[in-house]
């Protein structure tokens, strides 16, 4: 069956001399892996191996079986939906996208199960990203509002509380639980809770802060997803906001 559908590039990885599995995130299947014959190769075959960077936004039209969601699928053509110009090219929005496609493959590990609320938010973010201007705080406003659409949003029930329990995702009193964050940390917490994206460039939330936000949230989503584990991009990206 021939399917047409909006996708989002999550990752690649080479197979053979000439060829590459790209894992991509679409709108109508959800998370397929499509195998790149020939892709590295050929010059003037159908499909560009620009257009399947991390993140790219494009539309494809895809032969897909019905009752097999393990085998790796073809892409019969692809073209790009969304152009991105500034994440390739600026350093800063390029090593924010090489970690957002890392947290975005392991939040997104089965293969089918297509949600078009959350294929919505990861792509509107893509272009809010390629479109304005770069904020340091964008990738971890990112993860905490994507926490929303993983079911462990961080309940603000008792937001007045200078605790937050990462493991109960409530804010509390004091606790001896080593899951348990206060003083700068969760007011920082706090402010990225309490604003959007447009309001990023307004927070002052020093790097050495941002560092230990960061942490916090990698440890978050370790607690409330089994095998999210560690972010190798983590280390590039605190060498970039040095």
């Amino acid at each position: 069956m021939l399917i047409e559908t909006d996708a989002v590039v999550i990752s690649t990885l080479k197979y053979s001399e000439s060829s590459l599995i790209a894992r991509c995130y679409c709108k109508e299947l959800g998370l397929k892996s499509f195998m790149l014959k020939g892709i590295l190769s050929s010059k003037k075959g159908p499909l560009k191996k620009s257009l399947f960077q991390p993140l790219s936004i494009i539309n494809i039209i895809t032969h897909v079986k019905n009752e097999n969601n393990e085998v790796l699928h073809f892409i019969k053509e692809a073209r790009v939906q969304f152009p991105l110009i500034e994440i390739p090219s600026d350093i800063k929005k390029n090593t924010v996208a090489l970690f957002l496609s890392e947290v975005i493959s392991r939040v997104i590990t089965e293969e089918g199960t297509p949600n078009s609320t959350l294929f919505s938010f990861i792509q509107k973010n893509i272009i809010y990203l390629e479109e304005k201007g770069f904020s340091p705080l964008f990738h971890l406003k990112f993860m905490m509002d994507l926490s929303h659409h993983l079911g462990f949003y961080p309940n603000q029930s008792d937001l007045k509380e200078n605790f937050f329990n990462l493991e109960s995702g409530c804010f509390c009193i004091s606790s001896p639980s080593k899951y348990v964050i206060g003083g700068d940390l969760v007011i920082a917490f706090k402010k990225l809770l309490g604003t959007n994206f447009e309001a990023l460039n307004d927070l002052n939330i020093p790097n050495s802060l941002r560092v230990k936000v960061l942490s916090v949230l990698i440890d978050y989503f370790n607690l409330h997803l089994q095998g999210f584990g560690k972010i190798k991009s983590v280390e590039i990206l605190h060498e970039i906001f040095r």
